[in-house]
């Protein structure tokens, strides 16, 4: 608990509540509005997700960490995606392409699965290699909430658990105030941004390594 912020990891029974913070948090978010440029297509999306909130809440919880923020004893107004990944994970048999863009077209729509497909593999090419270490997969806050500190607590809540186990931690940010964010809590920049095309936004992926490396 931060303040009035209290950070934990959700459970399979909110999933309706998860799901319904992530969409209003990603409504506005700079790679998502790339790869989804029509606002009322976006609210279309993510009403699509809500459909599937506990399969997706579920595979979340079975494989990561899902961590969800609340402000005094009001709904969920954060939520960030926690996936731990080893210095060598285990082969896994190739992505089949068919496959992919089956989930990416459920997800995106057909329209714009191709641009969220090259915002995957773009971000896949840097993303580091032969140290263990935690990646934020995505971060966001409702933006009635934003300024209150939810992001800040639920960043450190899950910091404090990678600095006990030593390990590195990786994120792409999307934005100059999320990128601030990220900085203040040990993160740097880990070589040069991503530009998306069609004078998308530039994501910066970043490090923040390991307790006894700083």
């Amino acid at each position: 608990m931060s303040g009035l912020v209290t950070v934990r990891r959700a459970g399979s029974a909110e999933a309706p509540a998860v799901l319904r913070a992530l969409g209003q948090g990603c409504l506005d978010e700079a790679v998502f509005s790339w790869v989804v440029p029509d606002g009322a297509a976006r609210h279309e999306r993510t009403a699509t997700w809500a459909g599937e909130a506990t399969a997706w809440v579920d595979g979340m919880l079975a494989t990561g960490v899902l961590l969800v923020a609340q402000h005094g004893s009001g709904e969920i107004a954060g939520v960030s995606c926690w996936e731990f990944v080893p210095a060598d994970p285990a082969p896994s048999p190739p992505a089949d392409p068919a496959e992919e863009l089956a989930r990416l077209t459920w997800a995106y729509g057909p329209e714009y699965a191709p641009r969220m497909a090259l915002v995957n593999e773009l971000t896949r090419r840097r993303h580091p290699r032969g140290e263990p270490h935690w990646y934020l997969q995505q971060m966001v806050v409702v933006p009635t909430w934003r300024g209150h500190g939810l992001g800040g607590a639920m960043l450190r809540h899950q910091l404090e658990l990678v600095d006990v186990a030593s390990v590195g931690a990786y994120l792409e940010a999307s934005s100059r105030r999320n990128r601030r964010l990220y900085e203040r809590n040990g993160f740097r920049a880990h070589g040069d941004p991503i530009r998306l095309p069609e004078d998308g936004p530039a994501i910066q992926p970043m490090w923040r390594p390991p307790v006894g490396q700083r």
